[in-house]
């Protein structure tokens, strides 16, 4: 197997970033959502007072890059408000990580860009309505859905959302096989960016096989996709997370073409400059603010003591340490 032209889709310098956590409350009801029972507690939104003195705070640091994050950020009620805010803050990068049924209304749409959001980051699953309802557990929500996304694309197209629409599918048994079926169908919607993200064993499929696959079962889906985008059957801009490289190998793939896939599409350390975390609904204190790239690495995740011998180690999170009760840690293999 050959390699296609050397990587040339180069993100933008590592920028000083913010999330703000608006709050768990969603007007979706995703079987695998991290927050869930904080979810279902209807726990409260945080308050339109917390979050502007959050983005005061970022800034002040420095920070030039936000993100807003729930739950779901949409239906928090201040939200156009925050957005306005960071934005006469001098927030150049203002991003919304969001479900996107909300964004079928056109109109709500132009509010949000003209608020001064910049990037849209949309969480649809599969491109199939029965799937992706089934999982959301909101009927005709596919439908919706592919409406925002068509709103955003088009306001992408008139120059009003300067840093990109982006997918971030959750990559489990149930859409595993569909893969390119899926970047056609969104490409065809104008969609050139699409993150699959390994699901978390969390939620209410802790422990659900129908849901989680093995790495050894996902990855030859993964790579089968990998190498058409290497051949320029699919055009999108593509990545993978939390695959750790290694687990290239349980699809055959080895060596040089092992480096070359696993720095293209796998390499988080690269692609997810560190963030700082807001949970804007709490209370302030110290610990409601944090490094999600050391949580992630220090308190969800794990590795076998052998992935210490590997050279991709230091940027390695290795796996989620419930995937790890389920699955155990015998996938992983130093390089």
């Amino acid at each position: 197997m050959t390699c296609a032209e050397p990587f040339v889709d180069v993100p933008r310098p590592p920028a000083k970033r913010i999330e703000i956590h608006m709050g768990a409350r969603c007007n979706n009801r995703c079987v695998f959502c991290m927050s869930a029972d904080r979810r279902d507690r209807h726990e409260p939104w945080a308050t339109l007072g917390r979050i502007r003195a959050e983005l005061e705070l970022f800034r002040k640091r420095g920070c030039v890059s936000v993100g807003f994050l729930g739950g779901e950020p949409t239906v928090h009620p201040h939200i156009l408000e925050s957005v306005a805010h960071a934005k006469k803050l001098g927030y150049e990068r203002i991003a919304i990580c969001t479900n996107g049924t909300r964004l079928a209304d056109r109109a709500f749409c132009e509010r949000l860009v003209e608020a001064g959001v910049t990037r849209v980051t949309i969480s649809i699953h599969s491109h199939l309505a029965e799937v992706e309802d089934a999982l959301t557990r909101v009927p005709g929500n596919h439908a919706k859905k592919v409406a925002g996304i068509g709103n955003m694309t088009a306001l992408r197209k008139a120059g009003r959302l300067p840093d990109n629409i982006s997918l971030n599918p959750v990559f489990s048994r149930r859409n595993m096989g569909s893969l390119k079926e899926y970047v056609q169908f969104f490409a065809g919607l104008g969609i050139d960016d699409v993150r699959f993200n390994f699901i978390w064993p969390h939620g209410e499929v802790p422990a659900d096989r129908t849901w989680i696959p093995t790495y050894r079962e996902a990855m030859p889906h993964a790579v089968r996709l990998m190498l058409l985008r290497e051949r320029g059957v699919v055009k999108s801009h593509l990545t993978f997370g939390a695959v750790p490289k290694c687990m290239l190998r349980l699809a055959g793939v080895k060596g040089k073409l092992l480096d070359h896939l696993g720095s293209r599409y796998l390499d988080e350390a690269a692609f997810d400059p560190s963030n700082d975390v807001s949970m804007a609904n709490m209370e302030g204190r110290p610990e409601d603010r944090f490094s999600w790239q050391e949580v992630k690495r220090d308190v969800f995740k794990t590795m076998s003591p052998r992935c210490r011998e590997c050279r991709f180690y230091s940027s390695c999170d290795g796996v989620w340490k419930s995937y790890a009760e389920l699955y155990g840690l015998g996938e992983l293999c130093p390089q």
